[in-house]
């Protein structure tokens, strides 16, 4: 079964096993969001490994700049 596997192959699987980790990750660590979005986003992540880590990537990115935006300004001189 694994004789068909080629380096090349090998190497796009633990790279995506390693996003998966990382996202997994972190999911859990983040306080913002509740253990139910925690447990959504997990199920998706697994279920579908690239589509899930993309999707998450783009809503992590988009809520850290949301975050950087709702920031309170410095003091204004």
């Amino acid at each position: 079964m694994l004789e068909n596997l080629a380096g090349a192959h090998v190497l796009v699987i633990l790279i995506i096993l390693v996003l998966d980790a990382l996202a997994l990750v972190q999911v859990w660590r983040d306080r913002r969001r509740s253990d139910l979005v925690k447990v959504l986003w997990t199920v998706a992540i697994v279920a579908l490994p690239v589509i899930g880590v993309l999707g998450w990537a783009v809503n992590w990115l988009v809520g850290r700049a949301a975050d950087r935006l709702n920031r309170p300004a410095g003091p204004t001189a």
